[in-house]
């Protein structure tokens, strides 16, 4: 669930989408007709309203197409440009005349920050959404995408498993982590942000996202949130998102490509500024949650370091990778948290 949205490779500190055949057109907020999920067939069912809310940072045309597949799907869009140093309003202006709601804020304040004044306008709406969903600006929906969702939210409901969130099964480019079966619900484990569907109520009852986190571990701590509230990740199984982690860098060990059987051997980092926040926020995450959670702190914290020290025997830019990341673990045993300060 980043400078700064999650798009790892992107360096910060951190034509207008034609109508197609049968594509919805934009309505503008609160003014969409309902839409009645596969899920509900009674016809004195309640249909659920959902609301997109999608964080931005140095948006470029290719939010417009993602836009248009999110307002085809959702009852209403929310738009928060976080602070971009580059003016997007020729894309902010295109994005409110296709229907969407445009929030901007004064300055980079992180993911957390950004989704938090998108939900808060959402939730202040003359219509009142049942749902958020959670969205990066580089994630494009297929179609049926939030209907699989909203279909395994009721099927979770009636079931009688408490939702805290509903993640796709399937994250192409990640590994899904999966839970147990529960009253035949396939539960998950730790989700990502972009694509995950929260029930309103769960939100007026443990409160927004943690914005001290900056970026980083903002999707695990609301997650880790809900697991202590007794509240449970539902997977959809007929959900899929498009969505990778990070940017492939050619593995160079003592300045020679590494190559395994005769194929170049690419590894997969973050940008490196990325490396303070994800050590910082591990720490401060574990003194948050490390004895209600200590498999999970300590599993986390393993993987971190496993990823780093793979990176720093194969990956280049070892040294400012390096630098960042024990930064992040003097700032987060420090108790630190916010934007990194500037030195």
């Amino acid at each position: 669930m980043g400078g700064h949205h999650g798009r790892e490779g992107s360096a910060r500190v951190d034509p207008a989408v034609q109508s197609r055949p049968g594509h919805r057109p934009a309505r503008q907020l609160d003014r969409r007709p309902a839409r009645r999920p596969a899920c509900l067939t009674r016809t004195d069912a309640p249909v659920p309203q959902t609301a997109a809310v999608v964080s931005l940072f140095n948006p470029d045309d290719g939010v417009l197409a993602n836009a248009a597949a999110l307002l085809a799907q959702v009852d209403a869009v929310v738009v928060v440009d976080d602070g971009s140093p580059r003016d997007p309003a020729r894309i902010l202006a295109e994005l409110e005349t296709m229907g969407c709601r445009v929030v901007r804020l004064a300055e980079n304040s992180g993911i957390a920050a950004a989704l938090n004044a998108g939900i808060t306008a959402a939730l202040t709406a003359a219509a009142k959404p049942d749902y958020i969903l959670t969205m990066d600006q580089d994630s494009l929906l297929d179609a049926g995408y939030v209907d699989a969702l909203l279909a395994a939210a009721a099927a979770a409901g009636n079931a009688g498993v408490p939702v805290g969130m509903v993640a796709p099964a399937s994250v192409r480019g990640l590994p899904v982590r999966r839970g147990p079966v529960l009253n035949g619900i396939q539960l998950g484990g730790e989700p990502i942000q972009s694509g995950l569907l929260v029930p309103v109520p769960v939100l007026e009852r443990l409160g927004l996202f943690q914005g001290t986190l900056f970026i980083d571990g903002v999707d695990s701590e609301f997650y880790l949130r809900c697991e202590a509230a007794g509240l449970r990740t539902v997977l959809a199984p007929n959900a899929a998102l498009n969505h990778a982690l990070g940017s492939p860098a050619a593995a160079n060990v003592f300045g020679r490509d590494v190559s395994v059987g005769g194929r170049p051997l690419n590894v997969r980092t973050a940008a490196d500024w990325r490396y303070y926040y994800l050590f910082r926020n591990r720490i401060l995450l574990a003194r948050q949650y490390g004895r209600r959670f200590p498999a999970w702190t300590l599993k986390g914290l393993l993987a971190d370091y496993r990823h780093l020290a793979i990176v720093t025997l194969l990956a280049p830019g070892r040294g400012i990778r390096l630098a960042n990341a024990f930064r992040g673990v003097t700032d987060g045993m420090r108790g630190v948290s916010g934007p990194r300060a500037r030195r």
